[in-house]
Parts: C-alpha cells; structure tokens; sequence
C-alpha cells in the first residue's frame, strides 16, 4: 500500500498509527493475572507493548490495565482504550496474552489498506454444532489478534455504547456499517495464553525464536 507521508506524525518518523494492548483481564481461567506473569525478565504484556513500539509512536500506545483501568468486559476495555488513545488514522487492537506477535505482523496489519483487517487460519478440526449438525470446515476460519482498523470508525460505533460485549472488533464494524473484515492468512504464532499450562508452550516457543 503506498501510504502518503503527509500521513506521519509531525516529527516523530511515525506513520498515523495507534495500537491498544489489552491487559486488563482477570485471568479466571488461569487462575491469575496472566498479563503480569514474567517470562525471563518481561512480564507478558510487556513482550507485545515493546514489539507495537517499534512501529507506532509511543504515545500513541495505550495499555488497558496499566496506563488506564480495563472494563468489566473485552469490549468495555477496547472502548476504554479508544477513549484515551490520541486521535489518529489507524489502530491496531493487540492482547497481552499473545505474546509470539511479530513486529512484521504489526506492520502487515497497520499499513493494510482494508477498514477492519484480521488474521485467520483454516480450521483443521470437524466443525459440529451443538444441536449435532456438521458443517464444511472449508467454509470457515478461526479469526485471530491481533486486528486493525480505521480508528475514526471502530471509535464512532463504540461510541454509540452498542456493543459491550462482543468477542472481537471485526463483529462491530460489521454490525455497525456491513464492512467485512480483510483476511490475512497468517497467524500459527499467535498462541493465546488461557490456562497455566500454556505458559510452558510459550516458553518453548520464545526459547526457539518463535515471535522474535
């Protein structure tokens, strides 16, 4: 995408960018706050705060949970981050809990030219739903984070106070304007920490390079 330099931040190298970090999360499920867990000397959040660094301008970052209080729901939070970042063209929404991001994949995702961008995978299992229907698995993608998207819309539509609890932000710009989201088919790497035992993945992994 050729991106217009009139675009960059006055003075700071920067292009129109800003990113949210979600770690504001009450980790049930891990029994913790999983965002604060050190691995080597880092604690989780911090691994994706310093990677959003190297490509949007830090003050242009936010970190729910550190910088500002999070909601009692993912969305809450996303809203409340939008509410305190500064007014710019872009944002990329990432979670602490998936600290294997690459500083490529931020990029990839911040300079793509689509209003609501996403990585996703093929699913690899047998899809059936809960009543016992099968479903064609080649129909459907597992959606990852993180995802990015025009920030004066994403902003608008939370604004509206709608939407409080939904799994993702490509769900409100499609409900709110009918804008499908853009798939990037990347994403192996972005293991979510849920459970304790998943720190141990994610070790390995980091010990191997994965998400350098």
């Amino acid at each position: 995408m050729e991106i217009n330099p009139k675009n960059q931040i006055e003075g700071s190298g920067f292009m129109d960018y800003g990113a949210i970090v979600l770690a504001g999360g009450k980790g049930a499920r891990f029994k913790g706050q999983k965002q604060f867990e050190k691995i080597g000397q880092k604690e989780m959040w911090r691994y994706v705060y310093d990677k959003a660094a190297q490509v949007v301008n830090k003050n242009y970052i936010i970190a729910v949970g550190v910088d500002i209080p999070g909601g009692e729901t993912r969305s809450q939070s996303v809203h409340a981050g939008l509410q305190g970042l500064r007014e710019c063209g872009r944002v990329i929404i990432l979670e602490a809990a998936r600290p294997l991001v690459t500083v490529e994949q931020i990029r990839v995702l911040l300079e793509d030219a689509s209003k609501s961008s996403t990585f996703a995978l093929p699913l690899v299992n047998t899809v059936i739903g809960r009543d016992g229907t099968f479903y064609e698995r080649s129909s459907f993608y597992d959606l990852l984070t993180p995802q990015a998207f025009d920030y004066p819309m994403l902003r608008k539509a939370y604004d509206t106070g709608k939407y409080r609890d939904t799994t993702d932000e490509t769900v409100v710009m499609y409900q709110e304007y009918g804008i499908k989201p853009h798939f990037i088919l990347d994403g192996e790497n972005l293991i979510k920490v849920t459970y304790e035992r998943d720190m141990e993945v994610i070790k390995v992994m980091m010990n191997r390079g994965v998400g350098t």
